[in-house]
């Protein structure tokens, strides 16, 4: 992630104040920043991002990139977890 946690939280404070994000999705999405930073740093995956209809509002879906270039789609629960067992794999 190229942005700081911080810069990050008033994003999606701002996504929620304009009704692009769901509150209950913040925590996990923070989680899933600060877990993919990681992964993404020791090489285990190559990008990651979350789902958005056709208004850009983020739906409960998340793509991890993993290293290999293969798209892996969860909902958000699954890809914190996902990203949880694969840094405690490696």
């Amino acid at each position: 992630m190229s942005e700081t946690n911080a810069e990050y939280q008033v994003r999606l404070d701002e996504m929620i104040k304009t009704g692009k994000l769901k509150v209950e999705y913040k925590d996990i999405l923070l989680e899933i920043g600060e877990l993919g930073s990681k992964a993404c740093a020791l090489g285990l995956i190559s990008g990651l991002g979350w789902g958005e209809d056709a208004n850009y509002i983020v739906l409960n879906e998340y793509e991890i990139l993993d290293k290999d270039g293969i798209f892996l789609y969860f909902t958000l629960s699954e890809a914190r977890d996902y990203l949880h067992n694969l840094i405690a794999d490696s």
